[in-house]
């Protein structure tokens, strides 16, 4: 090896051994919507059972508003614990339960069709879903190996 190979060699060896992280914007986005969704259903419990449209009837058809504002709260809490402990586990299951509230809040949504809200929810569970295969490419601390 003569000596420009040797530099060659040392800067691709740096550049794999630095890892640059890219945040994932999406999941923390969904991770703040679930936050602020199921603190909306906590702080107003009565929401659900007042509001005149029929949505929160078909929401109520399938769970009471207490079990809806878990599944937001626990789907928020394995994503952020999963992202500040870089277990990319519980990211994972954080973005399935998301999928799955999210789908659910697009059917409801869908009952009542055309609505804003099914295609926000719809596009909601469509990136999660797409956001699941990116866990392991993407945190929010910048590793340094």
């Amino acid at each position: 090896m003569n000596e420009k190979e040797r530099e060659l060699k040392k800067l691709v060896d740096e550049v794999e051994s630095t890892h640059v992280s890219v945040p994932p914007l999406f999941e923390l986005f969904t991770t703040l919507f679930s936050i602020l969704v199921a603190i909306m259903l906590f702080a107003y419990p009565d929401m659900i059972y007042n509001y005149p449209a029929r949505l929160y009837d078909h929401m109520m058809n399938l769970m009471p508003q207490y079990m809806w504002a878990m599944l937001f709260f626990i789907s928020c809490m394995f994503k952020s614990i999963g992202l500040l402990t870089d277990k990319n586990m519980l990211r994972v299951i954080g973005l399935v339960l998301s999928v799955v509230v999210y789908g659910l809040m697009t059917f409801c949504y869908a009952l009542d069709f055309p609505s804003i809200g099914s295609i926000t929810f719809a596009c909601m569970a469509l990136f999660s879903v797409i956001s699941i295969p990116f866990v392991k490419y993407t945190s929010i601390k910048h590793k340094k190996e």
